[in-house]
């Protein structure tokens, strides 16, 4: 499945570029209760907080849902279990899975060795001749006239 098709997803991200891998199993347990079992494994690039440059993150979204038709069935599923409600006959498995990446994606996007940027240009080189622009030479003064 390709990114582009996740707009939500798409908000998170640099650019909508991309393939999703999905291997869903869907069934019924012992107990009679539905489910969807599988992952959703895809390659994005997000914005690093700390040097604003792009960051390539592998998401990696594993799913057991238990097949419910609403929120007082959900109540009911075993712990092991996430509740997928379905309305209607059909459902759309693109935002299952999209919603499952979302969660997945990190807080904070940052590159495991990212250097912070703290010097911008080049520092302006001290002048020796103009002892107007430094404001500490007040200082230096009334220390002078003390001794």
């Amino acid at each position: 499945m390709k990114l582009e098709k996740l707009s939500r997803l798409g908000s998170y991200l640099v650019d909508s570029e991309g393939e999703v891998t999905v291997d869903l199993t869907f069934g019924m347990d012992e107990e009679r209760i539905r489910f969807v079992q599988g992952r959703a494994v895809a390659s994005v690039k997000m914005t690093c907080q700390r040097c604003l440059e792009p960051v390539t993150l592998e998401l990696e979204a594993e799913m057991n849902m238990g097949i419910v038709a609403d929120d007082e069935a959900a109540k009911q599923l075993p712990r092991y279990y996430d509740p997928y409600i379905v309305e209607g006959p059909r459902q759309d498995l693109h935002q299952l899975i999209e919603e499952e990446l979302i969660l997945t994606l990190p807080l904070i996007p940052q590159h495991q060795d990212c250097v912070v940027k703290t010097e911008y240009g080049q520092a302006p080189e001290p002048s020796e001749g103009n002892d107007e622009a430094n404001p500490f030479n007040v200082l230096a003064q009334l220390k002078a006239k003390k001794h």
